[in-house]
């Protein structure tokens, strides 16, 4: 079957959309800028992308759309004229002021609980517990028998945190407020805020299909021009390759294509 077309060998279209003002740059962080790490904390931004951001914030919007807290969003890309939307839409960094949704602030001690409560009950090697205040991540990736550690992680949430949003990802379980919030409800809350006219969106996991299909309802809406471009798509969950219009093939791929488009727009 054949999927999206190459956004790199596509690009002029994602320069007509950047020189299509007032225009935003939206992107994932982990897998799609920085390269995925055995532990979150060894995640760096590559170089190239980060520079070339900084090139594009002085002519775009740039919005970091991360399941990351804002705080540490900002701390691995380092641009205070960027705007950073921090677990999964739940909370905002705009020049230096943190802010979070009203409608997760009631669950702030709830993910602490259920963090607490995961340290003790959830015994799998390797399973490295987050938490991010406004949301919970369950790492798995460097357990030794990730199916079995899929599984225990997943019984235990469903018993301790039935009432709250339990997502996946790669290697990840997230456990997020029960609430509206998305990076899709991010990413249309600020396209609107911002009058944007035209939107190029990256990431590379299941959270961003949730961005790739608010954008693309409000591109069918005529709200906005927009294209949606799959990182890493050889280990891209189904839902993220159906809603998106291109592909790049790893964060190198994706750090060329925005050096061009700083050095174009």
């Amino acid at each position: 079957m054949i999927g999206p077309p190459g956004l790199w060998e596509r690009r002029r279209d994602a320069l007509a959309l950047l020189r299509n003002a007032p225009a935003a740059a939206l992107t994932d962080i982990d897998g799609t800028i920085a390269p995925i790490a055995a532990k979150p904390s060894a995640a760096a931004v590559l170089p190239a992308a980060r520079d070339a951001l900084a090139a594009l914030a002085d002519r775009v919007s740039v919005v970091v759309l991360t399941g990351r807290s804002a705080a540490t969003a900002r701390a691995m890309i380092g641009l205070d004229n960027a705007v950073y939307s921090g677990n999964h839409g739940t909370e905002w960094l705009v020049a230096g002021e943190r802010s979070v949704e009203p409608a997760a602030l009631p669950y702030v001690e709830r993910v602490r609980e259920i963090a607490q409560a995961a340290e003790r009950g959830v015994g799998a090697a390797g399973v490295w517990i987050e938490d991010k205040e406004v949301s919970l991540s369950v790492h798995y990736r460097n357990a030794p028998e990730p199916d079995a550690a899929r599984a225990e992680i997943l019984a235990f949430l469903d018993a301790n945190a039935a009432d709250m949003a339990v997502r996946e990802g790669k290697m990840i379980v997230e456990v997020r407020p029960p609430v509206a919030l998305s990076k899709g409800e991010a990413a249309r809350s600020f396209i609107r805020r911002e009058r944007i006219a035209s939107a190029l969106l990256l990431g590379d996991d299941r959270s961003d299909a949730e961005a790739f299909a608010v954008v693309r309802a409000m591109r069918g809406a005529g709200e906005i021009r927009a294209a949606c471009a799959a990182v890493s798509p050889r280990d891209a969950p189904p839902e993220l390759l159906a809603s998106a219009d291109y592909v790049l093939e790893d964060p190198a791929d994706t750090a060329r294509l925005l050096a061009w488009l700083a050095e174009e727009v």
